[in-house]
C-alpha cells in the first residue's frame, strides 16, 4: 500500500507528484483541504512508500486505484504534475469511471524514446556526483524564479529507484486515448517550462473534447510552487464548476 496524506473533507482530489518527488511537494496545495478532501500519495519507489519493484506507469496508476478503493473513494478529480500527469492519464485509461475530472499540469502525453534516454543519461552523470547535485539541477531547470529554490528542494527525495522510475515513461504515448476522454479536463502549462514546454498542453488540448487550458506566465515547471495561489484557484474553480 502507498504511503499517503488524507486531508480535509468534501469532493476528493487525488494529487500525484512528479519524478523523484514526494507527497510533500503538494504542501502549497494543503489549503485546498479547507473545501475538498485531498488524497496525496507517495508513488511506488518514491517518498516513504516501501514498494520498490516493477516501476511502471501502469503500476503507478494501479497503486492509486487500489488506494482509492481502500479509502472507499469511488471517484475523484485526478491532478498530476509532470510524471504525475502521465500517471493520471494511465489511471483514466484503466478506470475512467473513477475519474470525475482530470487536471494535467506541466506534463505531456508522449515521451519520445530518444529524448527520454538523453535525460536519463544526464541524470546518471549528475547522480555520480551526488544526490544533491541532481536535486540542484532539477530545481534550477524547474524554476523560473530562483527565490523558490529552497522550498522546491524540499519537494524532492532522490532514492535508488530514481533512474528506474525515470525509465517508466520513456516511449509512452497516450495521444490515442485523449479523444476518448469524456470527463472535464484542465490543462495547466507554464510559459517558461524547460522540462515540458507549454506546447505540450496545447497539442493535448487539440485532441481532448472538453479541455480547458490555463497558461501561467513567468513560471517554470514547478508551477504549483511558484504560482501557488493561482494554481490553487484554477483547481478550485475547475472542481467547483465540474462537480
Amino acid at each position: 500500500m502507498l504511503k499517503f496524506n488524507d486531508l480535509g473533507k468534501g469532493k476528493p482530489i487525488v494529487l500525484i507528484h512528479g519524478l523523484g518527488s514526494k507527497k510533500e511537494a503538494w504542501t502549497p496545495q494543503h489549503e485546498l483541504a479547507n473545501n475538498y478532501r485531498l488524497i496525496i500519495p507517495d508513488l511506488r519507489g518514491h517518498g516513504e512508500t516501501d514498494l520498490n519493484e516493477d516501476l511502471t506507469i501502469k503500476n503507478f496508476a494501479s497503486d492509486i486505484i487500489e488506494l482509492m478503493e481502500h479509502l472507499n473513494v469511488s471517484s475523484a478529480f485526478i491532478c498530476g504534475l509532470s510524471l504525475g500527469g502521465i500517471v493520471a492519464q494511465e489511471l483514466y485509461r484503466q478506470r475512467p469511471e473513477m475519474v470525475s475530472g482530470l487536471i494535467l499540469s506541466n506534463t505531456t502525453s508522449y515521451v519520445p524514446a530518444i529524448l527520454g534516454h538523453k535525460i536519463i543519461s544526464e541524470s546518471n552523470k549528475l547522480l555520480q556526483k551526488g544526490e544533491e547535485e541532481l536535486v540542484d539541477n532539477i530545481v534550477s531547470r524547474g524554476l523560473y524564479d530562483s527565490a523558490f529554490k529552497e522550498e522546491a528542494k524540499k519537494a524532492f527525495h532522490i532514492r535508488d529507484t530514481y533512474i528506474e522510475s525515470a525509465k517508466a515513461s520513456v516511449g509512452i504515448n497516450y495521444f490515442f486515448i485523449l479523444p476518448t476522454i469524456r470527463k472535464p479536463v484542465l490543462l495547466i502549462g507554464s510559459t517558461h517550462d524547460k522540462v515540458t514546454p507549454s506546447i505540450n498542453i496545447f497539442m493535448m488540448g487539440i485532441f481532448i473534447r472538453r479541455a480547458q487550458t490555463a497558461l501561467l506566465k513567468n513560471t517554470g515547471h514547478l508551477s504549483n510552487i511558484e504560482k501557488k495561489d493561482l494554481f490553487n484557484k484554477y483547481i478550485s474553480d475547475f472542481v467547483t464548476a465540474s462537480a
